[in-house]
């Protein structure tokens, strides 16, 4: 195992100073579309919106240049009771996918969608259907491989037998033609933690039973390999599994010093070719101590959300600190009730160069709460990079304009007027700049009670398109051009 050695200097060397600057325009309004599920795509310049509303499915097109609306097609075609589960980009197509569930049966469709013409190229093709119903409570899981060419598709199955669980595993190349399929079987008290799949659409997927964790690589050819992942007497707290542009997957997360202890002592990074061989850098006390309080500091969590691989093999790691929240209340009426609540909040940011050396690590400050069905994919932040830039984008208290990086931020409530902000970080040395793009009270009388940083669109290296709704039924395209 590699052991980083942690430089304070490194570690705490931020700059402050505003010197990155961005640019932000706006669109002509347009109809609004009030839609329970909403996905966004971008391609040559224009832009496709997926809006879903119970039978009715809205497909928009806007120009990314002009933001303008090009086109609003509405279809009710989909059949009764479908779920939509994924709107994906797999190889330049563009599809939708959703499921038809029966009392002993799950079948899943795919509808390919025509970009230039915003609208749906074909009827639906069925591409799964399950030997029995889903799991309760359980979802269809969806994985891409790094290129698009794989998809992978997994789902657990209901079971009669109360000591067993069976995961169904289905590959498909870019035509979304099956390139093998399998059904695993696995204990009740053994859990799947994540999957992925890699360009040549070979499997992986981790597990963990009885505080062991167990990676397990499949494919069409010979059996499954299943390897032992473990960091000596460190205590792996948070981990998962992300492909890089060299064919090989990693197993990345976060661990704590011991079994006893609470908060994240550090990061680690094991290749799945190589699970042995284990790179950890450790968490400094001064880092930790960085806009927390000692409660805080003593339980601290983070999870990793993207591991960047750099031209010159630098890895770049991004964790969020992220917790639940039960309050325990009573009504007037002497009641009892729970509200459960989902914390957001600081950024930890970590390069490590080629060698496995730590080359600089930052940790940004930020607060956000949301009820726990409201908070999911509505509040965190959007990753973009440019060339030499690394972008955070999140909806902040517009109270924090006038609070130092040096002092613990004011919490921000989902739902609220914000602003919307965002860290540049540069890949070399780590200097941090906070951006405030824009406020959504003041600023053309947005609002933000559908907001979600998954309506946030890179459109290339240093620019993002943002659909914020007006008040009244209109819909208005923003964007923002970072300057480097």
């Amino acid at each position: 195992m590699k052991k980083i050695t942690f430089l304070l200097l490194a570690a705490l060397s931020m700059s402050r100073a505003g010197l990155a600057q961005s640019n932000v325009s706006f669109g002509s309004p347009y109809s609004s579309v009030d839609a329970a599920y909403n996905h966004y795509f971008y391609n040559q310049n224009e832009l496709l919106f997926i809006k879903a509303e119970r039978q009715k499915i809205v497909l928009q097109k806007l120009n990314s240049t002009t933001l303008s609306e090009i086109s609003s097609k509405t279809f009710f075609d989909l059949p009764k009771n479908y779920k939509i589960e994924y709107t994906v980009e797999i190889a330049g197509k563009f599809y939708l996918l959703y499921s038809l569930a029966s009392k002993n049966n799950v079948q899943l469709f795919a509808r390919e969608i025509d970009f230039a013409q915003g609208a749906f190229a074909s009827e639906a093709k069925q591409i799964i259907s399950t030997e029995g119903s889903l799991k309760k409570k359980s979802a269809i899981g969806l994985r891409s491989s790094y290129d698009q060419s794989k998809l992978l598709i997994f789902y657990s199955l209901a079971t009669t037998d109360k000591n067993s669980k069976a995961t169904g595993i289905h590959v498909f190349n870019s035509s979304l033609e099956t390139v093998w399929k399998n059904q695993v079987k696995s204990s009740s008290n053994e859990q799947h933690i994540d999957f992925a799949v890699d360009l040549a659409g070979t499997a992986y997927y981790l597990t963990e039973k009885n505080s062991s964790i167990t990676l397990t690589i499949a494919s069409t050819t010979g059996e499954p390999s299943t390897q032992a992942v473990s960091l000596d007497k460190k205590a792996i707290r948070k981990i998962g599994l992300f492909e890089t542009s060299q064919e090989d997957v990693l197993c990345a997360g976060f661990y704590n010093k011991d079994i006893n202890t609470s908060a994240a002592g550090g990061l680690f990074i094991l290749k799945s070719k190589n699970i042995k061989e284990a790179i950890t850098c450790p968490i400094s006390q001064n880092v930790m101590q960085q806009y927390a309080s000692d409660q805080q500091q003593s339980s601290t969590q983070f999870v990793l959300k993207e591991v960047i691989l750099e031209k010159d093999e630098s890895l770049t790691l991004i964790g969020e600190s992220q917790r639940h929240e039960t309050i325990h209340y009573y009504t007037p009426k002497g009641h009892a009730r729970n509200a459960y609540f989902l914390h957001y909040d600081d950024i930890l940011v970590t390069k490590i160069d080629a060698l496995g050396n730590l080359s600089w690590m930052r940790k940004l400050p930020k607060r956000q709460t949301g009820k726990a069905m409201e908070g999911q994919g509505v509040m965190s932040y959007r990753y973009m990079a440019s060339e030499n830039n690394y972008y955070l984008i999140f909806l902040d208290n517009e109270n924090n304009k006038s609070v130092s990086m040096d002092d613990a931020p004011v919490n921000y409530i989902n739902g609220e007027a914000g602003t919307l902000t965002a860290y540049e970080i540069s890949k070399d040395k780590g200097l941090v700049t906070k951006l405030s793009i824009l406020n959504t009270t003041v600023e053309r009388q947005l609002t933000v009670s559908d907001f979600s940083t998954q309506k946030i669109v890179p459109i290339d290296a240093a620019s993002f398109v943002l659909e914020f709704s007006k008040k009244g039924k209109e819909d208005v395209l923003m964007k923002t051009v970072f300057t480097q």
